[in-house]
């Protein structure tokens, strides 16, 4: 029996990411209660805000050790959503200089738009995105998702880096993964029957 929880660190969409899974017939459960977290099938973390923010919410409420356990050591499927995904990664250059969990190796960086004076700041609409690795994810090839960013994730190892958007002329990492982890800088729970098959997806993994 699944059971999925999403991680509540006063940091993120939590009801519309529940209405979401309550959609593909599943349910699930906001908390931060450590033994819930690791007693979980599947993990969720989302993220709205700011990268140093969200890391010192995640190390008030003593969560940031649980969730490394539960990723690299029970090795459990773990999503990080949008700002959730940044926070999968070593280091963030957003405001500063801040350490990640470091769960996959890389760091965030703000949207470039030196090359183009097109580009804006935040990035927010709908783009489809280019799967370039994992089969698995292929049904996800051409499809239309909602963006609402200002930086992006560099992943270190670039076979980490499953697909990608374009925006303007930059390719923006739209999923990354590694081995149970995966990140996605969209917002599935907002992204229609896309978003939903993508959380479907994740929900069905292994």
């Amino acid at each position: 029996m699944k059971k999925i929880v999403i991680v509540d660190y006063d940091c993120g969409n939590l009801l519309s990411l529940k209405r979401g899974i309550e959609k593909i017939g599943l349910t699930s459960e906001i908390s931060r209660d450590q033994n819930k977290i690791l007693n979980s099938t599947h993990l969720i973390l989302p993220g709205v805000g700011a990268f140093g923010n969200a890391m010192d919410l995640l190390k008030k409420f003593d969560l940031e050790n649980i969730i490394k356990k539960y990723a690299l050591e029970m090795k459990k499927p773990l999503l990080g959503i949008c700002l959730g995904m940044q926070l999968l990664l070593s280091k963030s250059f957003e405001f500063g200089e801040h350490e990640g969990l470091g769960i996959i190796n890389g760091k965030v960086i703000k949207i470039n738009h030196s090359t183009n004076s097109k580009i804006k700041v935040p990035n927010i609409g709908w783009s489809e995105i280019k799967i370039e690795k994992e089969k698995s994810f292929e049904t996800f090839n051409n499809k239309s998702f909602y963006f609402v960013h200002s930086f992006i994730s560099v992943t270190e190892n670039k076979n980490e880096t499953i697909a990608h958007c374009n925006y303007y002329d930059l390719k923006i990492p739209s999923i990354i993964k590694k081995n149970n982890v995966i990140g996605c800088q969209f917002h599935p729970e907002k992204s229609s029957k896309n978003g939903l098959r993508f959380l479907e997806y994740f929900c069905n993994s292994n």
